[in-house]
């Protein structure tokens, strides 16, 4: 037998129970105030008269929307809560060895890439990024760069 969570989520569902049910309360509010609206608004034939039967349909519908963004959000977390506990438990089954020569790896190619800026610049980019984009400035190593004194750019972080 599978048991919950704390919370009452099964361990693979990204859900508990009190999230669904406020899911529907948020949507049942949301469909409530459309239906309301509608009908108060069809009742008039003047749109002077169905404004505020409008405003309060569009606010319901926002009720609806924002209930669901929660469920939605809620799922996002704990998919990524989940997938960082199995990336987690897989790192730590990796041999020593290969872990060590993965972040060498990294390292190395870290190194290897070639940033572009030039003379004068405060900042230092990868060769796609959009501020460097077709200036043809010339790729350096990135002590070079940092030897200059540039930083790295804010939007490609090189």
């Amino acid at each position: 037998m599978i048991r919950p969570d704390s919370d009452g989520r099964a361990p693979w569902a990204p859900w508990a129970t009190h999230d669904l049910v406020r899911l529907i309360a948020f949507v049942a509010t949301g469909a409530v105030g459309c239906a309301v609206a509608w009908t108060g608004a069809s009742a008039h034939a003047a749109l002077r008269d169905q404004t505020g039967w409008i405003v309060l349909g569009v606010a319901a519908f926002g009720v609806a929307v924002v209930g669901q963004s929660l469920w939605l959000r809620q799922g996002r977390r704990a998919v990524a809560a989940h997938a960082t506990r199995v990336l987690g438990e897989a790192a730590a089954l990796a041999p020593e060895g290969w872990r060590a020569a993965t972040v060498q790896a990294a390292a190395v190619a870290a190194e290897a890439e070639l940033l572009v800026a030039a003379e004068g610049l405060r900042r230092f980019h990868r060769s796609d990024c959009l501020i460097a984009g077709g200036r043809g400035w010339s790729p350096l190593p990135r002590r070079t760069h940092e030897a200059a004194g540039r930083a790295p750019c804010g939007i490609c972080r090189p």
